[in-house]
């Protein structure tokens, strides 16, 4: 009840704090302003800005009225529009060409491509104005830094690069575990390389921290393809490495489903590994708790 509670408190906190972001004078490009809102709020399940918020209550001892939380949640949400605005990209025609998001048309679906492709560039540039409003100039720039270092070409854009040279073509499993190591990865890694930044953390620290969001957020992807292919298989069937799933191009398709399994739970182990030292890390283990349960 209480870790529910903390999600529920923190969750308004990032709501606000984009609302406020988002509160734009529609008098000029007022389509595009509604296209950028429409893409945040209501939003998803705020995974990467929860993340960040959580590490860094973690390492400065879940304190209250704590004078830092404020740029903790500021960074958060930058994490959290350069999500929505890859999301804007990734649906694209041209790209992915998804119609849906989050059950209702995409954005450009809704508005059409010019007005989605900006949109998604407004947002990103919104993430750098927020990250350069934090109050201490010198971890601003770090902040800066990393969230460019995560979402520049090797990162976040370099992942949707990557997916998108491969779209047609047989996936090794190498290559799928790089693109989500970058698409889903990188703003996972930005959440914890923040936090730890905010927080004044040391190198080691944030080594284990950003090496336990990027395999989180792995082991969360590789969930996705295990439920999407059980949910296609039947229920008499015996889900071994002798059923071929449907798809050749997600981890069950490469590995079998035993080996995915074993492979989600083995990442899992060693993001508890990485969490262990540290006290507070209740919230943390939460967010293994939750991939873990949707192991089928």
């Amino acid at each position: 009840m209480l870790i529910q509670k903390y999600f529920e408190t923190r969750m308004k906190m990032i709501d606000d704090r984009l609302l406020e972001a988002l509160t734009l004078d529609k008098r000029y490009a007022a389509q595009l302003k509604e296209a950028m809102i429409k893409a945040v709020i209501p939003g998803g399940k705020r995974w990467r800005p929860l993340l960040l918020i959580s590490i860094f209550e973690m390492l400065t001892g879940m304190r209250k009225n704590n004078r830092l939380l404020p740029d903790a949640i500021t960074a958060a949400c930058a994490v959290e529009l350069a999500h929505n605005a890859a999301l804007i990209h990734d649906d694209l025609p041209i790209i992915m060409d998804k119609k849906e998001r989050r059950g209702t048309n995409s954005i450009h679906h809704e508005y059409g491509n010019a007005v989605a492709i900006l949109a998604g560039d407004a947002l990103y540039t919104m993430a750098f104005e927020l990250m350069g409003s934090l109050k201490d100039s010198a971890k601003a720039v770090e902040a800066i830094r990393s969230l460019a270092l995560n979402t520049r070409s090797y990162g976040l854009v370099g992942g949707q690069a990557i997916d998108l040279a491969h779209k047609r073509k047989v996936m090794r499993i190498n290559t799928l575990k790089h693109i989500d190591t970058k698409k889903v990865g990188s703003l996972l890694l930005a959440a914890s390389d923040l936090a730890c930044i905010l927080a004044g953390a040391d190198d080691d620290t944030r080594q284990s921290l950003n090496t336990y969001s990027v395999n989180l957020g792995l082991a969360y992807q590789m969930i996705e393809d295990i439920d999407r292919d059980y949910a296609r298989g039947s229920k008499d069937l015996d889900f071994s490495d002798d059923y071929v799933p449907v798809s050749k191009s997600g981890y069950t398709g490469l590995l079998g489903f035993d080996k995915a399994r074993k492979q989600v739970e083995s990442l899992l182990n060693e993001c508890v590994r990485n969490i262990k030292p540290y006290p507070n890390n209740a919230i943390l283990m939460e967010f293994i708790q939750m991939i873990n349960e949707r192991l089928p």
